[in-house]
């Protein structure tokens, strides 16, 4: 029975799965934050919580999440066509190796964490930062997990197993669910935290359970003289420092959202996740998905398809993240109401939070987009022009949340994020179209034209539908303004005879399990 679940798809297989749990996961995401939210609202508790999450992603991130994302992949992959044996050992020394050096600075920091936080966050109440100190600590062991997560699940997916990839996320989020719900009367906002550890030791153990249906063999071996884990660590620096810019950047959101107003961090996360729901359901999913065809696409030499590839990526992910940023800035106070409101969370949470939606509904396409574009340099050996662009643009990030969130207000925080992500994607077209081969700019074009057309017909209905707000039930009249501005989105865009609309088809059969011709997706 396992072995048919966890076994090798296609990228049409990928693609359709990543979409549906994705979809799953950010709606489990959401009850979290509804959960999270109607407890403890946007205050001094939620900010605390969320501030904690810094230093242990940091490690992550910094020392592992840069050579999984840019290095390890296209590394392996390589690899594993010519030497399994010595494929074997390039993982075993990237995943001892990482345990090692995440363990390590997880202990330093633990030892250390009272002097950290309180040079942090030296502005804080002494009790926000005893609760962020305890929190961090309890949180240091997901950095382990994590660690030895993602390790398998690149190792995974270079062998095209996609399932467990693709589940670990939705039960991360279950183990916050049940840790909050069971554990807040008792414990408070520090439930959270419990529920952060279940969650993660979960996301991991499926992943553990998907490697043994595959010929990888794990042994503790560490040869750091080895030329694929040599070649891992030149292509994964530059990714580290772009990912060391994004963690100065959340710890100058952090910062200078608790120094702003109460709540102003939480506000700021709980519209990020709501944001990224649509980032990580057609952004990542789709450039996940399509990233070890890519790298084979790219290590066998064939340039036309890898274009092809990348192309059909891009479209489908702006057909998607296009109508997602029109329907959110229109409807960004009723949605934030819809999922959040209750409880602690009142109306001035609300309307903050709503107001920072607005803004960063801005950012979807752009952010979407620099996943399949970072990728694709990624597959090309090549992760530094990324960096480069990335350090400009999380510059100008950090200088509005500074410098104009102080002065003009909190929702300079997603406007500078906007034209940080803007900046990136502009610079990543210009210079990936020299090592692009026989790019369609016609029918790309074309196919921008068909989605905003159809997206002017969203807005319109969902601007008429205002009309009709009195004859309703409140959330039941969002609820049916939502599903009205979506569909009549993708009737037009059938009506266009947009491409793009295949992948909605191809998802719907790969959940109802019905053949399809369309392996190519």
């Amino acid at each position: 029975m396992l072995k048919k679940l966890f076994k090798p798809i296609t990228v049409g297989g990928a693609t359709g799965i990543l979409v549906v749990t994705s979809f799953i996961s950010y709606a489990i995401g959401l009850l979290r934050d509804k959960i999270i939210a109607f407890h403890f609202g946007t205050s001094d508790l939620t900010d605390t919580y969320n501030a904690s999450f810094l230093i242990p992603d940091a490690l992550f991130n910094l020392f592992i999440a840069g050579a999984l994302a840019a290095a390890f992949m296209p590394v392996f992959s390589e690899y594993l066509l010519k030497d399994k044996k010595e494929a074997f050992k390039v993982a075993n020394t990237m995943l001892n190796s990482a345990i090692l050096v995440i363990g390590l600075l997880s202990i330093i920091s633990f030892i250390f964490m009272d002097q950290i936080i309180s040079l942090s966050f030296s502005e804080a109440t002494p009790a926000m930062q005893q609760d962020i100190i305890n929190m961090t600590r309890m949180m240091l062991f997901s950095s382990v997990v994590f660690t030895i997560s993602n390790t398998i699940g690149n190792v995974l997916m270079s062998y095209k197993h996609f399932l467990s990839y693709s589940l670990s996320p939705i039960l991360y989020n279950a183990g916050i669910i049940l840790g909050t719900i069971f554990l807040q009367d008792s414990i408070g906002i520090y439930s959270a935290a419990v529920g952060v550890l279940i969650g993660g030791i979960i996301h991991c153990l499926i992943r553990v359970v998907d490697l043994l249906f595959t010929d990888y063999k794990y042994k503790f071996e560490i040869e750091w003289k080895h030329p694929g884990f040599i070649e891992i660590l030149k292509l994964m620096w530059p990714r580290a420092l772009s990912l060391l810019c994004w963690q100065v950047n959340l710890y100058i959101y952090s910062v200078v959202g608790i120094r702003l107003m109460e709540g102003g961090l939480a506000a700021f996360n709980y519209a990020r996740n709501i944001q990224s729901f649509a980032v990580s359901l057609f952004g990542i999913s789709l450039a996940t998905a399509i990233f070890p065809y890519l790298t084979s696409s790219a290590s066998n030499k064939e340039m036309d398809v890898f274009t092809d590839k990348v192309q059909k990526t891009v479209q489908r992910i702006l057909f998607f993240t296009i109508p997602s940023t029109v329907g959110l800035m229109m409807l960004s106070e009723p949605i934030i109401q819809l999922i959040l409101g209750g409880g602690e969370f009142d109306d001035n949470s609300v309307r903050l939070t709503s107001l920072i939606l607005f803004f960063f509904s801005l950012s979807i396409p752009f952010e979407s987009l620099s996943h399949i574009l970072s990728r694709a340099f990624y597959a090309l050996k090549d992760t530094k022009t990324p960096m480069y662009i990335n350090l400009v643009s999380m510059a100008i990030m950090a200088f509005c949340t500074i410098y104009l969130a102080p002065k003009y207000g909190i929702e300079w925080f997603p406007i500078g994020f906007t034209i940080g992500f803007f900046f990136f994607i502009f610079m990543c077209v210009i210079l990936l179209a020299r090592k692009l081969k026989d790019f369609k700019t016609k029918v790309f074009l074309t196919s921008i034209f068909k989605m905003l057309i159809a997206n002017l017909v969203m807005a319109a209905v969902i601007q008429l539908s205002f009309n009709f707000q009195n004859y309703f039930p409140e959330k039941l009249f969002y609820l049916l303004q939502m599903i009205a501005g979506a569909a009549s989105y993708f009737i037009t865009a059938i009506l266009l005879k947009c491409s793009e609309v295949s992948n909605i088809s191809y998802v719907i059969n790969r959940v109802l399990k019905r053949p399809t011709d369309n392996e190519k997706l």
